[in-house]
C-alpha cells in the first residue's frame, strides 16, 4: 500500500509485441486510416485503435473481420518478422483471442508467426465455462493435453473426464465439445492441423 508521499505504481503497459503492431503495419502499408478501416469493418475507430495498441484483445471473429478488410491472412501478418522470431515466440509475443458468444474461454496462440500446417495454442476454460451445448465439427485433427484443472470432453457423444496429464486426440470431423466442471480454470496445450485461428 503506497504512503501519502508515494505515487501508486503505474498500470502495466500493454503488450508491445502482440497482434496490434502487425495490424497497424498492414493498415498503414495499404494507406488506410483508422476511419477507412472502421468503415470497412463496421467497428469503431476507438476500438480499432485499442486493438492496434494491444489494449483490447479481439475475438476470433472480429480478428477475421479486420484481417479480411485488410486483404490479408493472420499468418501473413507475421511473415515480415525477423528470422529469430519466426522460430522463437516469447511469452510476451503471444496472441490472445476469445470467441464471440463464448464466455470464459481464452485461446492464446503459441506459434502465431508460424504460418505452417500446425497450430499450437494454450486453451484456458474458466470454471463452469464451455464451448457451448452443441458439439461442433471442422476439418482436421487435434490433440489436447490438460496441464491443470479438470475438463469434461465429449467426442462423438462419449464423455471423457480429463485430469492433469490426460491427453485427447481425435479427428476434428468428429463432433466434439467441452465443459469445465471444476472450481479452477482448466489450462490445456492444444494443437490443431490445419490451423483455424
Amino acid at each position: 500500500m503506497p504512503t501519502d508521499d508515494q505515487a501508486p505504481a503505474p498500470p502495466p503497459a500493454p503488450r508491445n509485441d502482440g497482434i496490434g503492431q502487425h495490424l497497424r503495419r498492414e493498415r498503414l502499408g495499404r494507406g488506410y486510416t483508422l476511419e477507412n478501416l472502421a468503415g470497412k469493418t463496421g467497428l469503431s475507430r476507438s476500438y480499432l485503435s485499442n486493438v492496434e495498441r494491444d489494449v483490447n484483445s479481439p475475438t476470433i471473429n472480429t480478428l477475421r473481420t479486420i484481417v479480411e478488410a485488410l486483404g490479408t491472412t493472420l499468418s501473413s501478418l507475421f511473415q515480415a518478422a525477423d528470422r529469430e522470431r519466426r522460430v522463437l515466440t516469447r511469452p510476451d509475443q503471444r496472441v490472445e483471442l476469445t470467441r464471440a458468444g463464448v464466455e470464459g474461454v481464452t485461446y492464446t496462440l503459441l506459434n502465431p508467426k508460424h504460418g505452417g500446417r500446425l497450430e499450437m495454442m494454450m486453451l484456458e476454460v474458466a470454471p463452469g465455462a464451455s464451448s457451448g451445448d452443441s458439439p461442433h465439427t471442422h476439418a482436421g485433427e487435434e490433440v489436447g493435453l490438460l496441464l491443470s484443472g479438470e475438463l469434461d470432453y465429449w467426442v462423438d457423444g462419449v464423455q471423457y473426464h480429463l485430469q492433469p496429464g490426460d491427453c485427447v486426440s481425435f479427428e476434428s470431423t468428429t463432433a466434439h465439445r467441452y465443459h469445465n466442471p471444476g472450481n479452477v480454470p482448466a489450462v490445456c496445450v492444444w494443437s490443431e492441423t490445419p490451423p483455424r485461428l
